[in-house]
């Protein structure tokens, strides 16, 4: 199991990672979906799905909620 959440600052990420990780739940923040979602559509996964604007304009969205 594996949860993506969103905390507010850095000690708030401290403390749910460490209480996920003492449960033997993964944790991922949002901005580390979003780089990995950003790196794979820079390595062309998934790349045909989108349309040459549509793939623009979502990169531009995830770049921007690093």
């Amino acid at each position: 199991m594996a949860l993506i959440i969103n905390p507010r600052n850095k000690q708030q990420e401290k403390v749910v990672k460490a209480f996920l990780s003492s449960l033997n739940i993964g944790f991922y923040s949002e901005a580390e979906e979003d780089a990995a979602l950003v790196n794979a559509m820079q390595k062309g996964r998934k790349t045909a799905l989108l349309t040459k604007t549509e793939k623009t304009a979502f990169l531009k969205r995830l770049k921007h909620a690093k």
